[in-house]
């Protein structure tokens, strides 16, 4: 198996439909998908029924108890069965090329980071009601998504820079996150800290980052953002905090670690 495709979710059930039906469509064929469920709700329950037929698909679930991505991250590095690791948001569907570009640019040393298209509105309710599963170029441009850009592919002959780490995709070798002890378990508030993290401590590690903007393209669904101002300036003050600590690894991830 070439990879495994662990997918976050929590209730969103439109979104994940939207999100299955275009790995149903990716050309890449030989991987596995973990969806990463942090509740134990089973709205999913008849939608992985139906998608399992054709996809294999691993789902895992843990007790609601507040923001536990991280939590339900590390196991779903333990559960999976590739050494490429491809790491998703339930929201973020996949252009049909997504997994084969992971499978040619992740290897050990080395975290892959890319970003996605902010789809608009409209171009989402078409994906969502099933109507179409992957946008168009005009489309997206005529009814104003954006960073459209990040679909075109030739953009990467201009574009060097590294940018930050972004959770809803991003490329690992599982021996890397194993080395660094996964997604540190401490961060429970949303909206900063996991990917932010685990790039830290990577670099720390010796690890670099690898761009594959514009080649492991995704369309963000739309959906109103709640004001999470207070719970990342939470996160944000735990990050530094861990930043001075000497340990590329985090004392509660994929294992509970001596201080």
């Amino acid at each position: 198996m070439k990879a495994t495709l662990i997918i976050s979710v929590y209730k969103d059930v439109s979104a994940l439909d939207a999100v299955l039906r275009s790995v149903a469509l990716q050309k890449e064929t030989d991987f596995e998908v973990i969806i990463s469920q942090d509740c134990d709700d089973p709205c999913f329950d008849e939608l992985i029924q139906k998608f399992s037929k054709n996809i294999s698909i691993t789902h895992l679930q843990q007790p609601d108890q507040g923001f536990l991505k991280t939590k339900m991250l590390n196991k779903a590095i333990r559960a999976s069965k590739s050494e490429r690791l491809i790491f998703i948001d339930g929201d973020c569907v996949l252009h049909p090329r997504f997994v084969k570009e992971y499978v040619r640019y992740i290897q050990p040393g080395r975290f892959c980071i890319s970003r996605r298209v902010n789809l608009d509105a409209e171009t989402s309710r078409k994906i969502r009601s099933g109507e179409k599963t992957v946008p168009g170029y005009i489309e997206m441009i005529k009814n104003k998504s954006t960073s459209v850009e990040e679909s075109f592919p030739l953009w990467s002959l201009l574009q060097r820079k590294i940018v930050p780490l972004l959770g809803c995709n991003m490329g690992w070798h599982k021996s890397d996150l194993i080395k660094i002890n996964g997604f540190d378990e401490t961060y429970v508030t949303p909206g900063f800290g996991e990917d932010t993290d685990i790039e830290f401590r990577a670099r720390k590690a010796g690890m670099v980052p690898f761009s594959t903007r514009y080649k492991t393209i995704q369309y963000h669904l739309f959906h109103e953002r709640p004001n999470r101002e207070e719970l990342v300036k939470v996160s944000k003050e735990l990050f530094a905090e861990r930043k001075t600590r000497e340990d590329f690894r985090c004392q509660f991830g994929l294992e509970t670690l001596e201080n």
